[in-house]
C-alpha cells in the first residue's frame, strides 16, 4: 500500500516537474520576444534617426549657402524691423521654413566670447507679431513662446553638437528634444564668408511626433515574422517536451514492470528451489534408499544445478533490494583471515582450471572486523569470479587486502579483456555488460549487486581498465568499532 502511494506521489511529482518545464520554455520565449523586440525596436529608431538626420544635414548645409554674408554681419543687438538686413534673413529663414513644413524653427546664431553661449543674429519668428507667436492660443504670449531677437544669449552647454561641431561642418544633434509642444530633431551648418571663415551657423528644428509611429510602422512585418518564429519554435519545444516525457514515462513504466517481474519471479522460485534441494540431500544422503554410486554422481550434478539455481534466485533478490534501498546490513564480527581463505577455496580451482596464476596478498593475521558476511561474499566472490571469468588461460589474477584503524582495502586486478572506454561509466548499471565480453555467459546483476553490497555498508567501489590489458577493482570500507555496529551505523 505504501509502494502504491509511493507511486502516486512520484507519478504526480513528474507531472509538476513537466509543467514547471513547459512554464520555463514559455517564460525563455516570453523573454525572447521581449529581448529581441527592444533590441529591434532600438535598431529601428537608430536606423530611422540616421535616415534623418542624413536628410537634414542635406537641408541644412544646401540652405546655409543661399545666405548673404553681408546681410549676417549687418546685424546687431537690439536691431528690430527698420534694419533692412534683418527684415532680408528673416523672410529667408521664414521662407525656408515654409518649404518644409516639417521645420518648426529656423534660426541663425554667432559665437561669443564665452564658448557655452551662442547669440541669436536672427530667427524666423523674430518679426511676427504677438497673436502669430500664441503657439497654445491661450491669448498670451509667455517666455517659451517669445521669438528671440539679434544678440538674445543662448546657452549651448547642453547642446555639445551644437557647442563643438556645428561650426566646422555640417551636423545634426545625436539625440531627439522633446518640450511641451512636441518632439523635435536639430541639425546645423556654418555659414562661411569669402575666406571660408565660419561666422555663423544656420540651424533648424525639425518636428518629427510621427517618429515613434514611423519607428513602429517599419518594424512591424518583422515583429510579425519574429513573433511566428518564436511562436513556431515553442510549439516546437513543447511537442519534444511533450513526447519526451512521455518517452520517460513509458521507460519508467517498463523498468518498474521489469523489477516487478524480477520481485515475483525470485520469490516465487525461491521455495521450490529450496524444496528441492531439501529433497535431493535427502536423496543424496540414502534416507529414502540407499544409492548407487552412478546415481549419487547424477544427484551430485543435480545438486550443483540447483545451487547455481539458488545463487542467481539470491542475486535476483539482492537486485530488488538495492533498487528499494533495503539492502540490510548485519554487521559482526568476521575473521577476514578465515573469510578470505573460504572465498578462495571457491575460486582457486577455477583459476586451477583455466591454468590462471592466482597471487594474494593477505596479512598473515588481521583483526576482527564488524562486517556483514553475506554482503562481504557477494562483493569478493563475484571481483574475483569475474577475474577468472575474463581472464584467458594462462593469465594472472591477484587479490589485495590491507587493513588499518579506519579502513578496509581490498583489490582484485587481473589481466584480462578489459573494459571498453565508452562502457566503464556504465558498468555498475543493472544489466549492463561490456560490449567486448556479450559472448562470454552472464547476467549483469554481478557489479550492480557489488556496488550496493559495498556501499550500504559504508564503503565505496571504483575501477581503472584499459581495453586488452586488464581491469582492476578497489573496495575501500570504514572499520566500524562494535559499539558503532550496534548503534546501526
Amino acid at each position: 500500500m505504501f509502494e502504491i502511494g509511493l507511486a502516486k506521489c512520484s507519478k504526480q511529482l513528474r507531472s509538476f516537474v513537466s509543467q514547471i518545464q513547459v512554464l520555463a520554455i514559455l517564460a525563455i520565449c516570453a523573454v525572447t520576444t521581449a529581448a529581441i523586440t527592444y533590441v529591434l525596436y532600438n535598431y529601428t529608431q537608430t536606423l530611422l534617426k540616421e535616415r534623418m538626420q542624413e536628410r537634414l544635414v542635406a537641408i541644412v548645409a544646401t540652405a546655409a549657402k543661399e545666405f548673404d554674408v553681408n546681410d549676417i554681419s549687418q546685424i546687431h543687438e537690439g536691431d528690430w524691423d527698420e534694419n533692412q538686413s534683418l527684415v532680408t534673413v528673416v523672410d529667408q529663414l521664414e521662407r525656408m521654413r515654409e518649404a518644409n513644413s516639417d521645420i518648426t524653427y529656423a534660426y541663425i546664431m554667432r559665437r561669443t566670447q564665452d564658448p557655452n553661449t551662442f547669440a541669436f543674429v536672427a530667427d524666423a519668428d523674430s518679426l511676427l507679431p504677438d497673436e502669430d507667436l500664441d503657439m497654445n492660443e491661450d491669448g498670451v504670449v509667455d517666455d517659451l513662446e517669445v521669438a528671440p531677437l539679434p544678440g538674445d544669449p543662448f546657452e549651448v552647454d547642453e547642446y555639445p553638437t551644437l557647442r563643438d561641431e556645428a561650426f566646422f561642418h555640417p551636423v545634426a544633434a545625436n539625440d531627439l528634444e522633446e518640450d511641451q509642444w512636441s518632439v523635435q530633431l536639430s541639425a546645423y551648418a556654418p555659414i562661411y564668408s569669402e575666406y571660408d571663415e565660419a561666422i555663423a551657423i544656420l540651424g533648424i528644428d525639425v518636428t518629427i511626433d510621427d517618429f515613434r509611429q514611423r519607428t513602429q510602422a517599419t518594424l512591424l512585418p518583422f515583429m510579425y515574422f519574429i513573433f511566428f518564429l518564436i511562436l513556431l519554435l515553442t510549439l516546437q519545444m513543447l511537442i519534444l517536451v511533450r513526447l519526451n516525457t512521455e518517452r520517460v514515462e513509458v521507460m519508467r513504466e517498463i523498468d518498474r514492470q521489469k523489477d516487478e517481474l524480477l520481485g515475483i519471479v525470485s520469490h516465487q522460485l525461491a521455495t521450490p528451489i529450496s524444496s528441492t534441494k531439501w529433497y535431493l540431500e535427502m536423496l543424496h544422503d540414502g534416507d529414502i534408499g540407499k544409492l548407487t554410486g552412478e546415481q549419487k554422481k547424477h544427484i551430485k550434478s543435480i545438486q550443483s544445478i540447483v545451487g547455481s539455481l539458488t545463487d542467481l534466485v539470491s542475486m535476483i533478490l539482492d537486485v530488488s533490494r538495492v533498487q528499494l534501498g533495503r539492502m540490510n546490513v548485519t554487521r559482526m564480527a568476521l575473521n577476514l583471515n578465515e573469510f578470505f581463505k573460504e572465498i578462495l577455496n571457491v575460486i582457486e580451482p577455477k583459476a586451477k582450471e583455466k591454468k590462471i596464476k592466482l597471487e594474494v596478498s593477505i596479512p598473515k593475521k588481521m583483526l576482527e572486523a564488524m562486517l556483514d558476511r553475506r554482503l562481504m561474499r557477494m562483493v569478493t566472490e563475484n571481483l574475483l569470479s569475474n577475474a577468472v571469468k575474463y581472464t584467458p588461460n594462462g593469465g594472472d589474477v591477484s587479490l589485495s587486502v590491507k587493513i588499518n584503524a579506519k579502513k578496509i582495502l581490498i583489490t582484485v586486478k587481473d589481466t584480462g579483456c578489459g573494459i571498453p572506454k565508452e562502457d566503464q561509466s556504465k558498468m555498475f548499471q543493472k544489466l549492463y555488460r561490456a560490449s567486448n565480453v556479450q559472448k562470454v555467459k552472464g547476467n549483469g546483476f554481478g557489479l550492480y549487486v557489488a556496488k550496493g553490497a559495498v556501499e550500504a555498508q559504508g564503503g565505496t567501489i571504483s575501477f581503472v581498465s584499459k581495453e586488452g590489458k586488464g581491469t582492476t577493482f578497489i573496495v575501500e570500507l570504514p572499520v566500524v568499532s562494535p559499539s558503532d555496529a550496534k548503534k546501526g551505523k
